[in-house]
């Protein structure tokens, strides 16, 4: 064997060793660990055995649970973060993810489950608001804002990929894969990062503390637990609301406070506050993280000139000695009184926080409210079982596919068929592996066009072996009917691919969403596709020529 050809087979052997390293975070066994809360009981710990009951491996170490095993996904621990008891579910990177930077497949909305939104914005009630007409660029302009703040607010809840768009100038589209509890994610885009300064009424706060201590026993709360579910917690207090007969101005809020041994956060008794918002987050300007006086972590903010004004307001001299409710996500975590008036719009909102809290905090006030009111108007979910049999119908389809293009080749070309079908199977595990790469997420037109690279690689291969035969039939030899076949070859595949390429490149830069998916995974595909047919095809080729005892080639 000459060096050329040893040097080929290297470089081959180093590709195809490399895209099989590429693939395994998405291919390989997944490491997911699962924290349970320090309270949570046997039962709860007994149902993630039942979660994981065949083809995981669990280990046990205290709260930490270690399950490894297949088919573990965002949905997946999405699912598992929701159920009760459990602390928090993450799912470790590969050893390919650190040390190649290799990334694991992602599936879209339509394989892996989860929901879709679209939120359109409320111009109208802005315009009458601002008593003017915006522009269809101011329109674009304020989308844009919100739509930015809308993706951190996503982020903070660790969706996988979620695609947020804008859909023409006056709405946005959210596709977030793995969401397993669609209605959380709606109150938490709704209502995550909104800080409220409200006055506490402290009558309606003892009347509401007293019908709670005397309907305990009657509403099973036992050592003053209130329960840590966000529904149980609206009915418990619309209960006290509707037997302490509250007046329709207030509103009771759970107040929050930390717990000393797990240092969680859980609602300690009701407070009445008045409806009336005396100041919100968008009256602020400024904010970052300080200290007090005690050295406690406290959150400084500057408001605008409307805000300091409000400010002043609600800390003058008729509400002096009343309490200030500082409401974070309709949870009250600080009441301090007002002991004098604040003309400045400048203070400190101080609370048992902690680091990460105040720094939430901070960036909460930064990010200000959303410019303009966003309803939504169409939502759909799509459950995992769903996904999973999206999944297995591309699957299926994939494996049809490709067997039915292999019969034809073995029938037909013989032995040079099982060349075209090791071709056809290169060309999806490089395409796999530059999708893994680049972190692609995979969706139902993407699997399509996966397949479409099928049919372009067998007709690369056909077009060489038909000019190879065309070659032998005119009495070459086996050597000189490969080197003819396929520089004859090459100018035809080279072309047609070029060409597609050039429409899948129009459209993964005009399309969006699926059409997008779809170009790009059939774009990827071609050009591995390329590769595998005049490069790896032809070097297995050459060296089966350069054996002395091939006389005949069988094609």
């Amino acid at each position: 064997m000459n060096k050329g050809i040893m040097s080929k087979g290297i470089l081959i052997f180093a590709i195809v060793s490399f895209a099989v390293l590429l693939i395994l975070p998405t291919v390989d066994s997944k490491e997911f660990r699962i924290t349970f809360a320090p309270d949570a009981n046997d039962q709860q710990r007994r149902d993630i055995d039942t979660r994981f009951s065949t083809g995981f491996v669990i280990e046990k170490k205290g709260d930490l649970v270690v399950i490894k095993g297949f088919g573990i996904n965002d949905a997946v621990m999405n699912e598992v973060r929701a159920m009760p008891g459990v602390r928090d579910a993450l799912i470790m990177p590969h050893w390919a993810e650190r040390g190649l930077l290799a990334k694991k497949v992602n599936l879209g909305l339509d394989l892996q489950g989860g929901m879709s939104l679209v939120l359109k914005a409320d111009y109208e009630t802005m315009e009458k608001k601002l008593e003017k007409t915006l522009s269809d660029s101011e329109r674009t302009e304020i989308t844009q804002q919100a739509l930015e703040l809308l993706r951190n607010r996503v982020d903070k809840f660790g969706v996988a990929e979620p695609s947020i768009r804008p859909r023409g100038n006056d709405a946005i589209e959210l596709q977030l894969p793995g969401v397993k509890d669609p209605n959380a994610v709606k109150k938490a885009i709704g209502t995550t990062g909104r800080v409220e300064y409200r006055l506490v009424d402290d009558e309606g706060t003892r009347r509401a503390g007293e019908w709670l201590k005397q309907n305990a026993q009657k509403m099973n709360i036992k050592n003053k637990d209130i329960a840590e579910d966000n529904r149980a917690q609206a009915e418990l207090l619309a209960d006290i609301t509707k037997g302490t007969k509250l007046s329709d101005k207030l509103e009771l809020v759970f107040y929050f406070e930390r717990d000393a041994k797990s240092k969680k956060i859980f609602p300690s008794y009701p407070m009445a506050l008045e409806k009336h918002v005396a100041l919100a987050g968008d009256d602020m300007s400024k904010a970052w993280v300080g200290n007090d006086e005690y050295g406690g972590l406290t959150v400084h903010f500057t408001t605008t000139p409307d805000g300091a004004a409000k400010f002043a307001a609600v800390t003058s001299e008729k509400n002096k000695g009343r309490r200030l409710a500082i409401v974070i996500d309709d949870k009250v975590r600080s009441a301090p009184s007002i002991r004098e008036t604040i003309p400045t719009g400048s203070a400190q909102i101080t609370g048992d926080f902690t680091l990460e809290e105040v720094n939430t905090l901070a960036r909460i006030i930064k990010e200000g409210a959303l410019p303009v009111n966003l309803t939504i108007i169409e939502e759909r979910s799509v459950g995992p079982s769903l996904g999973q049999d999206a999944i297995d119908a591309g699957f299926k389809a994939t494996m049809l596919a490709f067997v039915v293009v292999s019969l034809f080749m073995f029938v037909y070309y013989k032995a040079s068929g099982v060349i075209a079908v090791l071709g056809i199977a290169l060309n999806f595990l490089l395409t796999f592996a530059m999708l893994s790469w680049l972190g692609f997420t995979l969706t139902l037109p993407g699997i399509a066009g996966l397949i479409l690279t099928i049919g372009m690689t067998v007709d690369g291969n056909v077009l060489i072996y038909e000019r190879m035969k065309e070659e032998l039939r005119g009495g070459k030899s086996v050597r000189a009917a490969v080197v003819n076949g396929f520089d004859r070859a090459f100018w035809a595949i080279f072309d047609s691919n070029v060409t597609t390429l050039i429409a899948a490149f129009v459209l993964a830069q005009f399309g969006t969403g699926p059409v997008r998916g779809f170009a790009v995974s059939l774009s990827i595909g071609l050009l591995a596709s390329m590769f595998v047919v005049l490069y790896i095809t032809r070097y297995i080729f050459e060296v089966i020529s350069t054996r002395e005892f091939i006389k005949k080639l069988s094609i």
